[in-house]
Protein backbone atom coordinates (compact mmCIF):
# COMPACT_ATOMS: atom_id res chain seq x y z
CA UNK A 1 0.00 0.00 0.00
CA UNK A 2 1.53 3.22 -0.86
CA UNK A 3 1.76 5.86 1.89
CA UNK A 4 0.04 9.05 1.91
CA UNK A 5 0.79 12.21 1.99
CA UNK A 6 4.62 11.46 1.20
CA UNK A 7 6.19 15.08 -0.02
CA UNK A 8 10.30 14.44 0.09
CA UNK A 9 11.70 10.99 -0.98
CA UNK A 10 11.58 8.72 -3.81
CA UNK A 11 8.30 7.42 -6.03
CA UNK A 12 8.07 5.33 -8.81
CA UNK A 13 7.15 1.91 -10.60
CA UNK A 14 9.08 -1.34 -11.16
CA UNK A 15 8.65 -3.47 -14.53
CA UNK A 16 9.65 -6.76 -15.34
CA UNK A 17 11.27 -7.57 -18.87
CA UNK A 18 12.45 -10.91 -20.41
CA UNK A 19 12.91 -12.84 -23.24
CA UNK A 20 14.10 -11.21 -26.64
CA UNK A 21 13.83 -7.45 -26.89
CA UNK A 22 16.38 -6.56 -29.81
CA UNK A 23 14.84 -3.72 -31.51
CA UNK A 24 14.02 -4.73 -35.29
CA UNK A 25 11.95 -3.30 -38.38
CA UNK A 26 8.49 -3.60 -38.02
CA UNK A 27 9.04 -4.33 -34.15
CA UNK A 28 7.39 -3.11 -31.27
CA UNK A 29 9.09 -1.25 -28.11
CA UNK A 30 9.23 -4.08 -25.58
CA UNK A 31 6.78 -3.02 -22.72
CA UNK A 32 7.45 -4.31 -19.11
CA UNK A 33 5.07 -5.71 -17.03
CA UNK A 34 4.26 -4.02 -13.71
CA UNK A 35 5.41 -6.48 -10.91
CA UNK A 36 5.05 -6.74 -7.09
CA UNK A 37 8.52 -6.70 -5.45
CA UNK A 38 10.34 -5.40 -2.38
CA UNK A 39 12.76 -2.88 -2.92
CA UNK A 40 15.82 -2.29 -0.41
CA UNK A 41 17.28 1.77 -0.11
CA UNK A 42 20.78 1.95 1.03
CA UNK A 43 22.67 4.64 1.76
CA UNK A 44 24.85 5.65 -1.41
CA UNK A 45 26.58 2.08 -2.33
CA UNK A 46 29.46 1.43 -4.54
CA UNK A 47 30.33 -2.41 -6.22
CA UNK A 48 33.49 -2.23 -3.92
CA UNK A 49 30.90 -2.24 -0.62
CA UNK A 50 29.52 -5.19 -2.12
CA UNK A 51 29.35 -8.47 -2.82
CA UNK A 52 28.58 -9.28 -6.48
CA UNK A 53 27.15 -12.22 -7.85
CA UNK A 54 27.03 -12.69 -11.78
CA UNK A 55 27.33 -9.44 -12.21
CA UNK A 56 23.75 -7.99 -11.10
CA UNK A 57 22.92 -9.37 -8.06
CA UNK A 58 24.43 -7.91 -4.63
CA UNK A 59 24.90 -9.30 -1.01
CA UNK A 60 26.31 -8.16 2.00
CA UNK A 61 26.20 -4.52 1.33
CA UNK A 62 28.61 -2.53 3.84
CA UNK A 63 26.28 0.77 3.58
CA UNK A 64 23.56 1.71 5.93
CA UNK A 65 20.19 0.30 5.24
CA UNK A 66 17.89 3.14 5.39
CA UNK A 67 14.46 1.96 4.15
CA UNK A 68 12.63 -1.21 2.83
CA UNK A 69 9.50 -1.48 1.45
CA UNK A 70 7.23 -3.36 -1.40
CA UNK A 71 5.37 -2.31 -4.18
CA UNK A 72 1.55 -2.35 -4.66
CA UNK A 73 0.23 -5.09 -6.89
CA UNK A 74 1.22 -2.32 -10.21
CA UNK A 75 4.71 -2.56 -9.25
CA UNK A 76 4.09 1.28 -8.25
CA UNK A 77 5.94 2.24 -4.43
CA UNK A 78 6.28 5.87 -2.72
CA UNK A 79 9.23 6.19 0.32
CA UNK A 80 9.56 9.04 2.89
CA UNK A 81 13.84 9.93 2.50
CA UNK A 82 16.15 12.72 4.56
CA UNK A 83 17.71 14.81 1.31
CA UNK A 84 21.30 12.57 0.40
CA UNK A 85 21.80 10.08 -2.29
CA UNK A 86 20.68 6.69 -1.96
CA UNK A 87 21.33 3.58 -3.87
CA UNK A 88 17.92 1.40 -4.74
CA UNK A 89 17.45 -2.16 -5.33
CA UNK A 90 14.88 -4.56 -5.94
CA UNK A 91 14.55 -7.74 -3.62
CA UNK A 92 15.19 -10.95 -6.18
CA UNK A 93 15.52 -14.98 -5.03
CA UNK A 94 19.22 -14.48 -6.53
CA UNK A 95 20.08 -11.62 -4.44
CA UNK A 96 19.12 -7.55 -4.29
CA UNK A 97 19.21 -6.39 -7.70
CA UNK A 98 20.52 -2.65 -9.39
CA UNK A 99 21.59 -2.40 -13.34
CA UNK A 100 22.26 1.30 -13.20
CA UNK A 101 25.23 3.41 -11.98
CA UNK A 102 26.07 6.60 -12.46
CA UNK A 103 29.55 8.60 -13.28
CA UNK A 104 31.02 8.12 -9.51
CA UNK A 105 30.47 4.08 -9.46
CA UNK A 106 27.05 4.51 -7.29
CA UNK A 107 24.81 1.44 -7.92
CA UNK A 108 21.36 2.76 -8.63
CA UNK A 109 21.55 6.39 -6.96
CA UNK A 110 18.99 8.69 -6.32
CA UNK A 111 19.29 11.96 -4.82
CA UNK A 112 17.17 13.73 -2.84
CA UNK A 113 16.25 17.01 -2.14
CA UNK A 114 14.65 19.07 0.41
CA UNK A 115 11.15 19.07 -0.40
CA UNK A 116 11.36 17.17 -3.63
CA UNK A 117 9.56 13.91 -4.52
CA UNK A 118 11.87 12.13 -7.37
CA UNK A 119 10.15 9.85 -9.51
CA UNK A 120 12.20 6.40 -10.75
CA UNK A 121 11.31 3.64 -13.01
CA UNK A 122 12.79 0.56 -11.91
CA UNK A 123 13.78 -2.24 -15.07
CA UNK A 124 14.18 -5.59 -13.81
CA UNK A 125 15.57 -7.01 -17.17
CA UNK A 126 18.22 -9.68 -15.86
CA UNK A 127 16.35 -12.54 -17.91
CA UNK A 128 16.06 -10.18 -20.74
CA UNK A 129 18.40 -10.14 -23.99
CA UNK A 130 19.06 -6.51 -25.52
Amino acid sequence: MLSEGVSQGVTGQIFWYEGDLMPGIDKEPAVGKPIHREIHVYKATKIEQTEVLDGRFYSNIKTELVQKTSTDEDGKFIIALEPGTYSVFVKEPQGLFANQFDQSGIINPVTIRQNELVSLLIKVDYMAAY
